[in-house]
């Protein structure tokens, strides 16, 4: 290993590889703004590059199994630090049986009114269609493609039915301790990085808001203009 590969910085949490696969997790935390301070974690209340910043947690699958470079297929998907922490309540608590899914459209459409459309799939099932016991019980897939994007009444958007088109797709099988120490990695990197924005974000907000409510008095206090 080289010493400028030693030294380089990566925002990557943690990482799983199997001979042919590998999952990992990456830094996408944001904190809030000052006149949000209570929530800690953003939530598209500023913009961060042109978009809005959402604090999350970034989720990649490579697929080599046929090769590298060209041949290797990555997909991506992110996942808020909440949803992170439910998923590792459901390792924990022994779930035997389980599956959940999300989808995700972004961006502004092409000139064939797609979007960016990303979709992520986990389950975990114990036996196989022929009732064998699994050793690796747990499936991760995220399929990335594009859809069409249609808005609704409260200023969000959805995917319209029957319009997602797959450009790529990945899984990885994970055992029960893989998959638990992914997620246990992320969960003690969230509440550590909660631990640090926290204290001067919070001093920072109580101020602005005391400085606020400080106005708000004075100026019901001025009289009125004979």
């Amino acid at each position: 290993m080289n010493a400028n590969y030693q030294n380089k910085v990566t925002d990557q949490i943690f990482k799983v590889q199997t001979d042919k696969k590998l999952i990992a997790l990456y830094d996408r935390l944001r904190y809030a703004s000052v006149s949000s301070y209570a929530q800690l974690h953003a939530k598209g209340e500023y913009l961060e590059n042109g978009h809005k910043s959402h604090s999350l947690i970034g989720i990649t699958i490579q697929d080599y199994s046929n090769g590298t470079g060209d041949r290797n297929i990555i997909t991506q998907f992110h996942l808020a630090p909440e949803q992170i922490q439910f998923i590792l309540t459901r390792i924990t608590a022994g779930f035997q049986e389980y599956e959940w899914s999300q989808s995700k459209i972004f961006g502004v459409p092409d000139a064939g009114g797609y979007s960016t459309a990303q979709q992520f799939f986990i389950s975990r099932h114990a036996a196989d269609n022929t009732g064998r016991m699994m050793k690796s019980p747990w499936r991760i897939q995220i399929v990335n493609g594009k859809g069409i994007k249609v808005q609704n009444s409260n200023g969000g958007s959805y995917m319209k039915s029957g319009s997602f088109v797959s450009e790529k797709s990945t899984f990885i099988q994970l055992t029960d301790m893989d998959l638990f120490i992914l997620f246990k990695r992320a969960d003690a990197y969230i509440t550590q990085w909660e631990n640090c924005i926290s204290h001067q974000l919070i001093i920072n907000g109580k101020q602005a808001l005391a400085n606020q409510q400080a106005q708000q008095q004075a100026s019901s206090q001025v009289p009125n203009a004979a």
